[in-house]
């Protein structure tokens, strides 16, 4: 069966559209993302160095603790904002008051779960040696409805596809935090220091948002808010479980091995080769957050051909970049890890391959999962979650045992695949139903045969642990190979141009 062409008239205006659609709110995505991870890797060691290990230790049980709080406590509302908004923008219709409801209710839910861990706070200090660590959840409570509020004013953004918007706000969280948390720092407040400073950061942050988006929060009565709570809580709570089902999964086989193993060295080489790569999954990732508004907006408006260019366009980037990390990591993998991580972690590598197999399929479908919930279908990413989370228990506790960490590898290896697979084929089914599956489509699966190729070639060039010139150069060189068969494969200039391009208008959207 060929991907059939003729059901799919897009002009080039079209084309160039859809691709420029994806790799701007990709792009703010990925930026945000990056400025957030790097905010984080200057002020985690400053904190080990001001606090010292037990301090770090307080200040992450904290957070772990209340992150715990808020875990669904709005029920999924602020995700499913996002879905029933960008439906509306494609059927041209109004968003109501449902935007004013989802704020609405997160801050009383906020209110709520900061009451529980309020109350929870006086029960700690008998569990940790540390006086003030009720004072600590004391000000996370504080803090937990302005985090909820954000959340319901960020689905609001993101529904409307205001990614630069989106992309700013969190870029400016992450920076002004840091700034606050260093001068607290400095000034001697130690750990409630840290704490005030993200206080004050989502404070302003709250304000902000609220400034900006105003306008779309309507109030129409009780009767409304209760016509929305019905409506947006059901989307909600799949997405909730199926989120929760999906952090179960990613975190099995370290759970299975420490465990079984006990051995603290093991699994910490084990944690780094899953921490490096799940690296991979950046991109992807925020591809992701740019599908689940843009299928909504599609599929609100019927426009089903729309929704398969768009997919087509996202997994073709997004194999092309998995493929180059992963084969790079392969190749140059080794001596990598052991001038990062030091000797200990020699053996993370040979975890991280094994890791490879399956964690870079899942990983490329990252961008397009959220299509999914886009549709009105989070029951079904439910359903795969759960089947994942099964097989994924059951082959971590069997292979563990008699092959420790190789064996959590490849249990996850194959969980993974299997997810995969069932993925796609709901994709196929339950998005893109008459059209043709992705697999048809000749970036998609022209990118992944080079990219599994690509693979293949790069175990037989891995740098070893002993640098010299002649496997460095010939690494190189496949690399570079690697880099430009993808970018060829998934589109070439037509699909990763509009990074190179400076803004210009775009066209009617609609022929």
């Amino acid at each position: 069966m060929g991907f059939n062409r003729s059901r799919m008239p897009y002009g080039p205006v079209a084309m160039s559209s859809e691709r420029r659609k994806l790799v701007l709110g990709a792009s703010w995505t990925l930026a945000s993302t990056m400025v957030a991870l790097g905010a984080g890797a200057i002020l985690n060691p400053i904190l080990v160095l001001y606090l010292g290990v037990d301090g770090y230790g307080i200040w992450a049980s904290a957070i772990a603790i209340a992150s715990l709080f808020g875990l669904g406590s709005d029920l999924g509302i602020s995700g499913a904002l996002t879905k029933f908004i960008a439906e509306r923008r494609g059927g041209q219709l109004e968003i109501g008051s449902l935007a004013g409801t989802a704020l609405t209710f997160g801050l009383v839910a906020g209110c709520v779960a900061g009451a529980g861990l309020f109350g929870l706070s006086f029960f700690m200090e008998r569990y940790v040696s540390y006086d003030g660590f009720p004072l600590l959840l004391q000000l996370q409570a504080v803090q937990m409805p302005l985090n909820l509020g954000t959340a319901s004013l960020l689905g609001v953004i993101q529904g409307r596809r205001q990614f630069r918007t989106l992309g700013l706000f969190t870029i400016g969280q992450a920076v002004v935090n840091l700034c606050l948390s260093l001068v607290l720092l400095a000034l001697g407040q130690g750990i409630p220091g840290v704490m005030v400073s993200t206080i004050i950061t989502s404070a302003l942050m709250f304000l902000v948002l609220l400034v900006s988006t105003r306008r779309d929060l309507v109030y129409n009565g009780l009767a409304a808010f209760k016509a929305d709570f019905r409506r947006l809580v059901p989307f909600g709570l799949n997405l909730t479980v199926t989120n929760a089902l999906s952090t179960l999964l990613y975190n099995i086989d370290i759970v299975a091995l420490s465990i079984i193993v006990r051995n603290p060295a093991i699994v910490g080489a084990y944690a780094l080769a899953v921490f490096v790569t799940r690296a991979l999954w950046i991109l992807p990732s925020s591809i992701g957050t740019t599908t689940y508004p843009v299928i909504s907006e599609y599929a609100g408006a019927k426009d089903e051909r729309r929704v398969a260019k768009y997919l087509s366009t996202a997994l073709a980037a997004s194999v092309a970049v998995t493929g180059t990390l992963a084969s790079a990591l392969v190749i140059f993998g080794r001596p990598l890890f052991l001038v990062v991580f030091g000797p200990d972690s020699a053996a993370a590598y040979d975890y991280a391959i094994l890791l490879l197999l399956g964690t870079s399929v899942l990983g490329s479908l990252r961008a397009i999962a959220p299509s999914l919930a886009a549709v009105g279908r989070p029951d079904v990413g439910l359903r795969i979650s759960a089947l994942g989370v099964a097989i994924l228990a059951v082959g971590s506790f069997a292979l563990v045992s008699p092959f420790g960490p190789t064996g959590a590898a490849i249990s996850v290896s194959i969980a993974f695949a299997l997810v995969s697979i069932v993925l796609l084929w709901a994709i196929d089914r339950y998005v893109l139903r008459a059209q043709p599956g992705l697999q048809f489509s000749p970036h998609v699966a022209t990118t992944s045969g080079v990219a599994i190729g690509a693979g293949l070639i790069a175990l037989l060039v891995a740098v070893p642990t002993d640098l010299d010139v002649v496997h460095v150069a010939v690494g190189a060189v496949v690399l570079s190979v690697t880099v430009s068969s993808l970018i060829l494969a998934s589109g070439g200039r037509d699909t990763w141009g509009t990074f190179f391009q400076s803004s210009r208008p775009i066209t009617a959207e609609r022929s």
